[in-house]
């Protein structure tokens, strides 16, 4: 491989998202409101796509690939219910999102979940446990994002992996301290057409390469049987757990994913804000399913790697020429980054507004919007250190990440979303017994049997309407 041309061809791609997160920086009115939701200004196009590219992140080219690589095609079992589980959301709760955060003025999630109590102290509380959960846990998701850059970085000019998350690190934060949301909202739609370029270009070449579909199943038979079968492994009971957790998981990603929610605050309208989801998912499932297919493929056509995750790469160096494989570490690249920035700016703003809303007040008066580019700097300094210093599977984290913030902010959303009465104590306790059911389910691994999400779903729920009975009760 000539690394050169690939590294001319890449560099293009990586200035032209700069360029891009430029433009967005110079059409900023350099308020907090621009910084933090783009003035609102955002419609059905933009929100559709730039949900979609948020939430595929670096998965789908190297969790999702290496998944299918290991398992086959019951690989694309998950995204069944997933997708049962999105539609859902999607039919339902956008336009709700954003016409309440409009009603009260909410720019952050932990505002917009603070603002479902009524004293002010109960407001900075709940914000407050909200921010603290983004901050942890999104904060993590996004450790996954520099891992998997540096994965990729590594086997297409082995670069070391520390520096493989510099530079990952550095060309990400270039636009998102200048440039907030805006530029994270354009940059993501860049970005999704060469995501889709890459997913829909390399599936037909390598299906050619295997032979054609027939013979690619008959060598998945011929190495193990269990690759072509897509309810390998599962009993009807377990099966029956598989989809019904899923599903849960594919809602509760929705309803407590702070870097796709803001996207929602940031519609101009209700309307606009609902039809975007028919964009997402459209952009979502195909890219995801044709990766999917793809490391189920690649099981044939590049057998016995070390590391499955490094399945999209490894193929395009064996198989493409230097100015391809340029475009394909581009594609790559553009999941990783338009995950990671959104990620970088929820959880900075969480940190410079929620956590302190006194100390945000003092430094906001005193420096405006650089205060907020401080903090997103900040972030991303601390969770590039983060990301040197843990090892795990970008599959690991990122489920890891999503479940525990399913099962906290997940139910919350939901009482907030159905206008249900709550008050500080059980909205608290709700999200923290969520949290820690999710937690202990996967460490005892039962995760295996049932999505964490959905236990911790159920028993945050039942917290809450204990809770309020019983402040029923206190209160005749």
């Amino acid at each position: 491989m000539n690394s050169w041309i690939t590294l001319i061809t890449f560099a293009v791609f990586v200035v032209t998202f700069l360029w891009v997160g430029a433009l967005a920086a110079k059409s900023s009115s350099n308020t907090e409101t621009d910084y933090l939701l783009g003035n609102r200004s955002f419609g059905r196009f933009f929100i559709g796509l730039s949900t979609g590219a948020t939430v595929n992140s670096g998965w789908i080219m190297v969790g999702a690939v290496g998944m299918a690589y290991k398992v086959g095609i019951s690989a694309l079992l998950m995204v069944i219910p997933i997708l049962l589980g999105e539609l859902t959301f999607w039919t339902l709760f956008p336009d709700k999102v954003n016409r309440i955060s409009v009603e009260r003025n909410s720019q952050t999630i932990p505002e917009f979940l603070g603002s479902s109590v009524k004293k002010p102290q109960g407001k900075r509380a709940i914000a407050f446990v909200v921010a603290i959960i983004t901050i942890v846990f999104v904060g993590a998701y996004t450790v996954a994002q520099f891992s998997a850059a540096a994965k990729i970085l590594d086997i297409f000019f082995g670069v070391d992996r520390n520096m493989g998350i510099l530079i990952a690190a550095g060309s990400i934060l270039v636009y998102c301290v200048t440039g907030g949301l805006r530029a994270s909202i354009w940059t993501d739609v860049v970005q999704a057409f060469v995501v889709m370029i890459v997913c829909f270009g390399m599936l037909p070449v390598a299906v050619i390469t295997g032979g054609g579909i027939s013979e690619i199943f008959s060598q998945l038979n011929a190495i193990d049987p269990q690759l072509t079968n897509l309810t390998a492994g599962f009993t009807n009971w377990t099966l029956l757990a598989y989809m019904v957790g899923f599903f849960v998981f594919g809602f509760g990603v929705n309803v407590s994913n702070p870097q796709g929610l803001v996207r929602l605050l940031a519609g101009r309208s209700p309307e606009e804000a609902k039809q975007a989801g028919w964009i997402y998912l459209a952009y979502e499932y195909s890219t995801w399913i044709s990766m999917v297919l793809f490391g189920v493929v690649c099981r044939v056509v590049i057998p016995n790697l070390e590391d499955p995750e490094q399945a999209l790469p490894s193929y395009a160096i064996q198989n493409f020429n230097p100015w391809f494989i340029g475009i394909v570490l581009a594609g790559v690249f553009s999941t990783i980054a338009s995950t990671a920035d959104s990620q970088i700016l929820v959880c900075s703003s969480a940190l410079a507004r929620d956590v302190s809303p006194t100390w945000y007040r003092k430094m906001s008066q005193k420096y405006g919007v650089k205060y907020e580019q401080a903090m997103t700097l900040v972030f991303g300094i601390v969770t590039t250190a983060a990301a040197m210093l843990i090892s795990a599977t970008v599959f690991s984290l990122v489920f890891f990440s999503a479940g525990a913030l399913g099962g906290s902010l997940g139910p919350a959303m939901l009482i907030v979303l159905l206008k249900k009465r709550t008050y500080t104590l059980a909205l608290s306790s709700t999200m923290l017994v969520g949290l820690s059911t999710t937690i202990i389910w996967r460490i005892l691994g039962y995760n295996q049997i049932l999505n964490e999400m959905l236990p911790g779903f159920v028993l945050a729920l039942l917290v809450h309407e204990g809770l309020m009975r019983l402040d029923g009760k206190f209160k005749k």
